[in-house]
């Protein structure tokens, strides 16, 4: 019997074969009939699940060849950020654009075109050379914003619509050290937060934590930059997993609002206590790793990360009215944050709002309230980590190009998703 293999946040399943081609003459054979690409498994939609053969390129995984000097990595799209960390940090380089895991692959990072805690340029596409993929006459074609930019452009967070990435060349950073410094600013209403604005010019990073429990806007924004130690110490960190007992004993308490009040509480505690702090890299860039399988104390339900993309004039109205929302509906966030999307520095208008809610026995009155504001503001929702959008409204539809009528000579047809079959594309 096949087991079921679900998305990271438990809402949605496939269960098929799993086809591991070995090389590109296999992949290809494999491509003919319908089928599904998958990277990691990390992803919280269901862009990588569908209802025929899974393929997965675990095994396309090789590192083929860093440039130091111009700092240029040439990955296989099956390989790790981990694993490519591990290479790159030998020579005080990073990936610098990162989301807030490593165990992800380079080409669901394309895929999924992620974000990091970036102020500038916070979208992979900035760090990507160029990409390899097998195109839907089922050749090995090579694209970038110079060479069939067309298709180098649905390619990334095309949710692997145009065929399956095989490798990629990447930009990469220099850094002085594996170590970061991060300072936190705390904030109790909006004029706080958006006094706050003015002192992100002195920083690299940043990202914001908000107490979506609280009936005021409150939170904590952390910014940080790398710390001029000249060195890198190659540490193991040994991310740890709970065991079954624990998780089991934990998710009676997660899923409930006031274990949430209790958490938020220590953990502003925490950081105003300690609003300076030296981080290594992965403390950095990756705590969520610390414990492997956190959300399999998600397990019994899932949850939904609800990630939307704002700008400043709409933001107060659209949190205000999400907060009442589920004040109303006795919906709950039990983890919410911010990032800034913009290329240049112009006030940090552009942001992007993700907001994780544990499901219980409420998904259709979760998946019907978020879609009411979705269609009541027309918000641009991020369909990589979607698993409740009805319909593509106006700004969603805008901000894919994988959508357009016109881009379908570019699409591998055997190429199916749950995704594109829930907005009836």
């Amino acid at each position: 019997m096949l087991k079921k293999n679900f998305n990271f946040s438990y809402t949605s399943f496939f269960k098929s074969n799993i086809l591991i081609p070995k090389n590109i003459l296999e992949l290809k054979s494999y491509l003919k009939n319908k089928h599904t690409i998958i990277g990691n498994q990390r992803s919280y939609g269901d862009s990588f699940i569908g209802k025929k053969t899974h393929i997965s390129l675990k095994k396309f995984n090789k590192i083929s060849k860093i440039n130091y000097k111009k700092k240029i990595a040439e990955v296989e799209s099956g390989t790790l950020l981990l694993q490519l960390n591990e290479k790159t940090l030998r020579k005080n380089l990073i990936l610098n654009c990162a989301p807030g895991c490593k165990y992800v692959s380079i080409g669901g990072m394309i895929a999924n075109n992620i974000s990091g805690k970036l102020l500038q340029k916070n979208s992979l596409k900035n760090f990507i050379h160029s990409i390899k993929i097998i195109n839907n006459k089922l050749k090995l074609v090579e694209c970038s914003k110079y060479k069939n930019q067309k298709l180098f452009d649905l390619t990334i967070d095309g949710k692997g619509k145009t065929g399956p990435i095989i490798s990629a060349k990447l930009k990469l950073e220099k850094i002085n050290s594996d170590k970061f410094f991060r300072k936190s600013f705390h904030f109790s209403n909006y004029n706080d937060f958006f006094k706050h604005f003015k002192k992100l010019n002195s920083y690299k990073y940043a990202v914001c934590w908000i107490d979506f429990t609280k009936k005021n806007f409150s939170g904590i924004i952390f910014v940080g930059y790398n710390f001029k130690k000249k060195n890198i110490i190659l540490n193991k960190y040994n991310d740890i997993r709970l065991p079954n007992l624990v998780i089991s004993f934990l998710s009676l308490f997660v899923t409930r609002k006031v274990f949430t009040i209790f958490f938020n509480s220590i953990f502003k505690l925490k950081n105003l206590l300690f609003k300076d702090q030296v981080l290594n890299l992965n403390d950095f860039f990756f705590p969520q790793n610390k414990i492997l399988n956190w959300n399999d104390l998600f397990k019994k339900k899932g949850f939904i990360q609800f990630h939307i993309f704002i700008d400043r004039k709409n933001m107060i109205k659209i949190i205000d009215s999400l907060k009442s929302g589920f004040d109303k509906k006795k919906i709950f966030s039990n983890f919410a944050i911010i990032k800034f999307h913009n290329d240049k520095f112009k006030n940090y208008q552009n942001m992007s709002l993700s907001l994780d809610i544990p499901v219980h026995n409420n998904y259709d009155k979760i998946k019907k309230t978020l879609n009411y504001y979705i269609k009541k503001f027309d918000i641009d929702v991020n369909l990589s980590k979607d698993i409740i959008l009805n319909n593509l409204n106006k700004k969603t539809l805008n901000s894919n190009p994988i959508f357009n009528a016109k881009m379908k000579k570019f699409f591998m047809k055997t190429n199916i998703s749950n995704l594109f079959d829930r907005l009836s594309f």
